[in-house]
């Protein structure tokens, strides 16, 4: 073991005081010579060209968005098809209360509606037979179109619909998350 003198201690606590120890090593913690690191840079936003590619050269987003463009359209259609039930409907309800209020059938509106509403639901005419009330027939015939329009538009817009959501949620699914860079 090899003493040291105490004026050797002081010249050696002032250089060893000034640089921080590893605990686990005992080691300096830096090299005060070695050239200053800087930091690393922030991560970039991946880069289209590095985005996995299909069999036609196009990326994964291109397809999932075209699926989610298209499901977009479906249930456009869906909801056309019901307000096209709809305005069916309502035509057949309209020329219902122009006949139980006896409009003028000679009046070109009132004679359009009835021709109107005699294409969509004269199939349904003489389902019901009341003796000696042809309005109350007509009324309930008409009325029990209305409600077959009305339940079917409501059934196939539905299916349509839910074609089109499928396509939407696979959009969803299958292309990354927004980034924020």
């Amino acid at each position: 073991m090899r003493l040291r003198s105490r004026g050797a201690r002081a010249e050696a606590a002032p250089a060893e005081a000034a640089q921080p120890r590893d605990r686990a090593t005992g080691a300096p913690a830096y090299d005060a010579e070695a050239p200053v690191r800087e930091r690393p840079a922030p991560r970039e936003a991946p880069v289209a060209a590095s985005r996995r590619r299909s069999l036609a050269g196009r990326s994964r987003d291109a397809g999932a968005a075209a699926v989610g463009t298209a499901g977009a359209g479906v249930l456009l259609l869906a909801r056309l098809v019901m307000a096209a039930a709809s305005l069916i409907a309502l035509l057949i309800a309209l020329a219902v209360v122009l006949r139980d209020v006896d409009a003028n059938t000679t009046n070109t509106i009132v004679k359009g509606i009835h021709e109107g509403a005699n294409f969509f639901a004269g199939a349904f005419t003489g389902l019901i037979r009341f003796s000696g009330h042809p309005k109350r027939a007509i009324t309930v015939d008409w009325g029990i179109a209305l409600i077959v329009y009305l339940v079917l538009g409501a059934i196939v817009s539905r299916v349509i619909a839910n074609v089109g959501r499928g396509g939407v949620l696979f959009e969803h699914r299958h292309r990354p998350a927004a980034s924020n860079y």
